[in-house]
């Protein structure tokens, strides 16, 4: 059937549903970043991550010297940026349905680049998972299942760091299929989490190793970290890029420009491992 008139241009259904789980819904925040921080990055203390120890009830005399720790952390996140873009005729739009276009398309997208940044440290985005001289490669103890591959990550963060809250696991989207497909983590109506209510952060990240290298076919790098947040600058300070500041006059087309600063954190130390999950027959 051939229409007889031209399409009726509406306004598009708004999704009544969140965004795919992600770093974003996983992590604390996002935050709103104050506004130094968008340049200078963030610095904090936390005190949750160190040693623990104990000794015998006995005789004064016979105690030993109790051990005292170096110093506290200070954990230090650096700012980068990320944007979205797109070229419209400036016809038929007015001003401020280009920008809604903008930060619509930018909210749309921003997580999935957001999660590959923090793990392998784009853009110098520091602290990483990948990249990162301080991820300590966890014992695995001639493991291979993922299961005990992530038994082994739980017990390096929380035996020898002694972390207590509950610490993240940063994966791939094929590792939660396949933790999911087994039922070995459970739903709590907010977070993905392991019996050891550790939360599971998956997503875009790009499953390489400590130092930055592509695994094999089918292996991705799995990494316990302790807790990870993520701060941003507000929806309402996003820049929006300027309709007469990007307007090509030659072609009456304009180049909208949205962008938005970020910082992402975790806490304590951090663990790596590669998880196996099919292989590739010769």
């Amino acid at each position: 059937m051939v229409a007889t008139i031209p399409p009726l241009l509406i306004d598009k259904p708004t999704p009544s549903f969140p965004l795919r789980y992600g770093l974003l819904s996983a992590a604390v925040g996002p935050l709103a970043l104050p506004v130094h921080g968008r340049n200078g990055g963030l610095r904090y203390v936390e005190a949750m991550c160190g040693g623990t120890y104990g000794y015998e009830v006995t005789c004064l005399a016979d105690q030993t010297a109790k051990t005292f720790e170096d110093n506290l952390q200070t954990v230090l996140g650096v700012p980068f940026i990320v944007y979205s873009t797109f070229t419209c005729g400036s016809v038929g739009f007015t001003d401020a349905e280009l920008k809604a276009f903008g930060l619509q398309r930018l909210l749309s997208v921003e997580q999935s680049i957001v999660e590959s940044v923090f793990s392998n440290g784009d853009f110098a985005q520091a602290p990483s998972l990948a990249n990162n001289a301080d991820v300590i490669t966890a014992d695995l103890d001639g493991a291979t299942d993922p299961v005990d591959v992530i038994s082994m990550l739980e017990r390096a963060i929380y035996c020898t760091s002694g972390y207590g809250p509950p610490a993240y696991l940063h994966m791939p989207i094929a590792v939660l299929n396949w933790l999911k497909k087994e039922h070995l983590i459970d739903w709590d109506g907010a977070r993905w989490r392991t019996p050891s209510g550790s939360v599971i952060s998956s997503g875009c990240y790009t499953g390489e190793d400590p130092d930055g290298a592509a695994p094999a076919d089918g292996t991705f790098w799995v990494y316990a970290t302790g807790q990870t947040t993520v701060w941003r600058t507000p929806d309402s300070e996003v820049f929006v890029s300027p309709i007469e500041g990007y307007l090509d006059r030659t072609t009456n087309q304009v180049n909208m420009l949205v962008e938005r600063e970020y910082v992402v954190t975790f806490e304590c130390a951090a663990y790596a491992a590669p998880v196996t999950l099919w292989t590739v027959a010769p």
